[in-house]
């Protein structure tokens, strides 16, 4: 009996914490396939002949204490003999994009080259939404601040299918290489899972797994601690957008629910899961506000650290009674 290929879509965060349950999964798989643009100095790092430090060196790391034991935990890995690979199609095109104008090329030369229009144009419709917002965050009524989110939202929920669809067209062709792969990706990208299975048609098994749902669930009764922000964008994403008011409210939950994550990386010597324990605080809070709140908080917390606006956050619920609502959009 020949058993179809398996590809386990492992959904997560570039959290330390994330790494032993990656570990895990990545063990029960011939290849993993990392959400990265290939790097020519990759195989050498893998093999020993370049540091991790030294890779790092030059890359742009958004987590760096993330990157470097990830790297480590791939070493391992590649040494067992498991296949590592680097498969992200729309940011390898996107990098190609920006050293094209560096070279001095004009937009209509670099969209000329293959495969590069629809990457240009998404980055670029993003872009301006983001700037716009960015112009207006602390200027403008509320409800104008609003609007500018729910904009980038569109904006980016476009971008996001073309992401997923490009690298749904790049895993393809592994199903006929390896008989499993660990495929990262980012919780929000749930599109990928969508455009594979309409890519195999029933030729290889799909499984998507979130990394640490069993404590989401506990604690949120979804399997990932998406925030307001990422459900309006997953919404958009899949063409299923809420009513009027629940996209304005989405929108102006996600202002105060940004300015209530830490964005350092840290461990905890108390729990497993300090930075998932800090979205699903993030997410208890904002879904217990009205677009009334939202509109009283973000002026008091769009300056402030995460900490002082998680005590202004509470505070505001103590004070108001401490209103509960359900979440009104699913995940």
């Amino acid at each position: 009996m020949v058993v179809s290929p398996l590809i386990t879509i492992a959904l997560s965060s570039h959290r330390l914490e994330m790494l032993p349950v990656a570990d895990r999964e990545m063990s029960k798989h011939e290849a993993v396939v990392l959400e990265e643009a290939p790097e020519p100095d990759f195989p050498a790092m893998l093999a020993g002949e370049v540091s991790i430090d030294a890779y790092l060196e030059d890359k742009d790391t958004e987590f760096p204490e993330y990157s470097r034991e990830q790297l480590q935990l791939l070493r391992h890995h590649y040494r067992a003999g498991k296949a590592i690979l680097q498969v992200e199609p729309y940011l390898a095109r996107l990098l190609q994009i920006h050293e094209l104008l560096l070279g001095g090329l004009h937009r209509a030369e670099v969209e000329a080259r293959p495969g590069l229009q629809a990457v240009y144009e998404a980055e670029s419709l993003a872009f301006r939404a983001l700037l716009t917002f960015y112009t207006c965050a602390h200027t403008t009524p509320f409800l104008r601040v609003v609007a500018a989110v729910q904009n980038f939202a569109q904006a980016d929920a476009a971008r996001f299918r073309l992401r997923d669809t490009l690298r749904a067209d790049s895993l393809l062709p592994l199903t006929a290489r390896f008989r499993s792969l660990y495929v990262e990706a980012g919780f929000i990208h749930l599109y990928l899972v969508k455009a594979l299975r309409r890519l195999l048609g029933g030729r290889a098994r799909l499984r998507p797994v979130f990394l640490w749902a069993s404590r989401s669930l506990a604690a949120l009764s979804r399997p990932r601690p998406l925030g307001p922000g990422d459900l309006l964008t997953l919404h958009y994403i899949f063409q299923t957008p809420p009513s009027a008011h629940q996209e304005k409210l989405l929108a102006a939950r996600s202002l105060i629910h940004i300015q209530l994550l830490d964005k350092n990386e840290f461990l905890s010597s108390s729990s497993p899961t300090p930075h998932l324990d800090n979205e699903i605080l993030a997410c208890r809070l904002t879904a217990q506000l009205s677009l009334e709140d939202c509109a009283a908080l973000y002026p008091q917390i769009r300056k402030a650290g995460p900490e002082v606006a998680r005590e202004i956050v509470m505070k505001y619920l103590k004070d108001s009674g401490g209103r509960r609502q359900e979440f009104e959009v699913s995940g």
